[in-house]
């Protein structure tokens, strides 16, 4: 990872976002909790738990998921540390600087790509010096290439056009060979993000057209890819990575 950032210019040194994370230091909890965090519901039920997270009780943390899956849930957290009995029937975080589930989906994002693809991974990155901030979500490595990914846990209604261009203006820096941009919700990119990257597009004079992979699966521009996590953000990361890697393969037809 930083010799394939370092051949493009870019100096790294292991820096990350100190920001905590809801993630289990047990490394059995660990397992667990990114079998878990495979499935949509677990993911609401953890923005939830940090919405909630000084009263948490299984009447208000139902919104997605029925009372015996709450609780099951609810136990799991408890037993990994990540929340404490408060009350009578009620647990709190116990972790007060995690105010956010972005961080955790980026962690979850690497394992996967690590996991499930056999990619050197890395979240989180705060590269120095870098334009733009330098603030990288997620970056992986395999086959030679590097992949960018950048994960939004906020519903496609609070995505504006301005981090949009942030991650136009990201991927300028670091230019890698394939870059996704990933909506962890299972609602249509079509109707507010495909026409944030065209207004993005066409305003920076690009000339790039989307055209639809499959379902909510898009390619915005060359070897850039917009995808939800509908219906799985695995397959759907995997079905972008081998567009990508199908195409500069040799073709008999």
């Amino acid at each position: 990872m930083r010799a394939a950032l370092r051949r493009r210019g870019l100096s790294w040194n292991g820096e990350r976002d100190p920001t905590p994370l809801l993630v289990p230091r047990a490394r059995d909890a660990r397992e667990r909790h990114d079998t878990l965090l495979r499935h949509y519901s677990y993911r609401l039920f953890l923005r939830d738990v940090l919405k909630q997270r000084d009263d948490l009780r299984p009447a208000r943390l139902g919104r997605y998921v029925g009372p015996p899956v709450v609780a099951r849930y609810l136990r799991f957290l408890a037993d990994a540390g990540l929340v404490r009995p408060a009350a009578r029937g009620a647990y709190r975080l116990c972790d007060d600087r995690i105010v956010s589930f972005g961080g955790t989906l980026e962690w979850y994002v690497a394992q996967l790509l690590a996991r499930e693809f056999e990619c050197a991974s890395a979240h989180g990155l705060r590269i120095a010096h870098a334009a733009h901030g330098g603030d990288y979500d997620v970056i992986a490595c395999t086959e030679g290439e590097v992949v960018y990914l950048e994960t939004k846990s906020a519903p496609p209604r609070q995505i504006v056009q301005e981090e949009v261009g942030a991650f136009l203006d990201r991927i300028d820096t670091l230019r890698p060979d394939v870059a996704l941009f990933l909506a962890d919700t299972t609602l249509r990119m079509r109707d507010k993000l495909v026409p944030l990257f065209a207004a993005e597009a066409a305003r920076r004079g690009l000339g790039w057209e989307a055209t639809r992979l499959e379902r909510e699966l898009w390619r915005v521009g060359p070897e850039v890819y917009l995808l939800n996590a509908d219906p799985d953000l695995r397959r759907n990361v995997g079905t972008c990575l081998a567009a990508h890697f199908r195409g500069r393969g040799i073709a008999l037809g």
